[in-house]
């Protein structure tokens, strides 16, 4: 009996001492600040955390640039709510919100209780079959005349969509896609250097930046900031006035979000990239949402319609060929095998095609608003050293043709940003622009 009794007395104290299944996991921290105790593996990757033990055990993930822990979980897991089981399996990760590209998680599936399946329902005799009576034959179907296969009309040979082509308007069309600006851009506050040890002068996403003002000037964390950088002045060669001057060419480098706020400058992290490095020195001014109303489709096209003519300017320049001038490393800004004398001089300002973006010489001195549409023609080039041409071919020489439609998303005083969204062919400089 005193057996019976040890015997019991010890198996309580085993069950009252052994975990429980319930218990909870370990708390996750917060985000807190980037950590500063990083170390470089062999495989040449920077990380706070180690490699972890054991991995051949296990199904690994390496980490790629912008992945988060979550994002792992809904790939992995197929739900990204469960995130703090993948962190309770990898104890090698420090802290859950920072994990580094190269680094490795290991993958345990898991099968949530949600998706568990139900007991089967118990299984239930199945009653005799009744006898059925003696099933009547039906009655002799009577003849009739066959009815005549319906008439199935026949589609057209040749189907014409008289809709052209329109992209949709694009995050890119319509925060990376620069403007012109008459008065210049302020230079208080700007990029004055990348946040590393390294002295770099070149950021991208999601790297952080430091901005030479604070919460003095009115920086506050959180706030978004658009980053620009002036390329060159444009000119309009057709204009001999006052009007020639359209103003300073900025593209549009990045967004970025405040992330601290000292008094005396700030630190921001590269939140949206333009496909352009954010240079030490690049302007930064505050973000404005661009509210573009829809385009009404469709819309007929072709070479002869007519445009309504409120506003009429042509085209001055391409961002593509922009995107060569205003950085700080120097290029020579002119492009191999065109010559302002030559017949390629004209594109020397580049080219457009189809979702490109162009710059117009018409802004808010025309009323021009984003959202309006403007009608592409260009006159007819005719060239008189392939064949003799009759003398009444000058009865069309200022005959237009329509090439293609460019929709305006951003104005300035003398002119617009606009995205091509339809050409017909390439459109350069002095292509002429009417609203549509």
């Amino acid at each position: 009996m005193r057996t019976i009794l040890a015997l019991l007395i010890v198996a309580s104290t085993a069950v009252a001492q052994a975990p429980t299944a319930q218990a909870p996991a370990k708390a996750a921290p917060q985000q807190g600040r980037p950590p500063k105790n990083l170390t470089k593996h062999a495989d040449g990757h920077v990380s706070a955390n180690q490699d972890p033990t054991g991995a051949d055990k296990f199904d690994v993930h390496v980490v790629k640039q912008g992945e988060t822990l979550s994002q792992i979980a809904g790939e992995a897991l197929k739900d990204p709510r469960m995130w703090p089981i993948l962190w309770e399996q990898n104890e090698h990760i420090i802290n859950p919100h920072w994990i580094y590209p190269s680094d490795k998680i290991l993958i345990r599936p898991v099968t949530p209780l949600a998706e568990a399946k139900p007991p089967e329902p118990p299984v239930e005799e199945p009653e005799p079959p009744q006898p059925q009576p003696e099933p009547v034959p039906p009655p002799r179907p009577v003849a009739q005349a066959p009815r005549p296969a319906p008439q199935v009309p026949r589609p057209p040979l040749v189907i014409a969509d008289q809709r052209p082509p329109a992209p949709e308007i694009k995050y890119w069309d319509l925060y990376c896609s620069g403007f012109v600006r008459k008065d210049a851009v302020p230079r208080n506050l700007k990029v004055i250097a990348r946040y590393d040890a390294t002295g770099g002068v070149l950021a991208s996403e999601p790297d952080y930046v430091y901005l030479s003002q604070g919460s003095t000037a009115g920086i506050v964390t959180g706030d978004i900031y658009q980053v620009v950088r002036p390329t060159r002045k444009l000119t309009n060669p057709g204009h001999t006035d006052a009007f020639r001057d359209l103003g300073t060419h900025y593209i549009d480098v990045a967004q970025i979000r405040v992330v601290v706020s000292q008094p005396d400058f700030s630190l921001a992290r590269i939140v949206q990239s333009c496909g352009d490095a954010v240079e030490v020195g690049d302007l930064v001014i505050p973000f404005e949402k661009i509210n573009l109303p829809p385009a009404p489709r469709p819309r007929p096209f072709s070479p002869t319609i007519q445009a309504s003519g409120p506003a009429k300017g042509v085209i001055v320049a391409a961002k593509n060929v922009l995107m060569n001038f205003g950085s700080t490393i120097e290029t020579t800004g002119v492009i191999a095998g065109v010559g302002g004398t030559s017949r390629l001089g004209i594109t020397d300002r580049g080219l457009a095609e189809t979702g490109s973006i162009v710059y117009i010489d018409v802004g808010q001195d025309q009323n021009v608003q984003p959202g309006d549409l403007f009608i592409v023609y260009r006159k007819p080039d005719l060239d008189r050293r392939l064949y003799p041409n009759p003398p009444e071919v000058e009865k069309i020489e200022h005959v237009s043709s329509a090439v293609g439609e460019v929709m305006v998303v951003k104005t300035g005083e003398r002119a617009s940003t606009a995205v091509v969204t339809y050409a017909t062919d390439a459109l350069y400089l002095g292509d002429a622009v009417e609203l549509r």
